[in-house]
């Protein structure tokens, strides 16, 4: 599953961003099992900003915003910006509590793969919540066949990264009221 260079031989990112969403919802076992971070970072970030852009301008249809350029901001900044927080709390949860010798590029990746498809639906009214389960499914599952965790230590990096998002969440939230 080269990056860079697989994109280029296939002749565009956007074949090669559908054939790799296609492959994650179809059968994202045996596309993590697959996974390669070695062949490039490139197209997990592409993958992520394509998906986020989506959530982005789809979110903005369906909710009616006061300031249009504004949201559409905050959307795509939060469509990318929580899974390049998750993953960087995974990375930490995986180096120092688990000692595992991974890159951040091979955690990122998964985090990527994992959020790019669930943010295709995310922005329908009442599939939020359905997609984020879904996205922590494809990330433990991720971690597990591409990382070659246990499942307790899956379980484990997705619950601290979970435990963290909702803290740091109300720690926010407290101090902007």
């Amino acid at each position: 599953m080269g990056g860079f260079a697989a994109a280029r031989e296939s002749g565009s990112f956007l074949r090669t961003y559908a054939g790799r969403m296609a492959q994650v919802i179809a059968s994202p076992r045996m596309f993590f099992r697959a996974y390669d971070a070695a062949a490039g970072g490139i197209m997990p970030c592409f993958a992520l900003a394509l998906s986020g852009g989506f959530y982005a301008v789809a979110s903005l249809l369906t909710y009616t915003c006061p300031q249009p350029l504004a949201a559409l901001g905050i959307f795509f900044v939060n469509a990318v910006g929580i899974p390049l927080l998750s993953a960087a709390i995974g990375y930490g949860v995986i180096r120092t509590g688990l000692r595992r010798r991974l890159s951040f590029r091979h955690v990122f990746g998964i985090y990527a793969y994992a959020a790019a498809p669930a943010l295709l639906i995310a922005w329908t009214p009442y599939v939020l919540l359905l997609a984020e389960f879904w996205r922590w499914w494809l990330t433990g599952t991720g971690l597990i066949l591409a990382c070659g965790l246990k499942r307790w230590q899956a379980l484990l990096v997705v619950g601290i990264t979970i435990g963290c998002m909702i803290f740091g969440y109300i720690g926010l939230m407290s101090r902007l009221m």
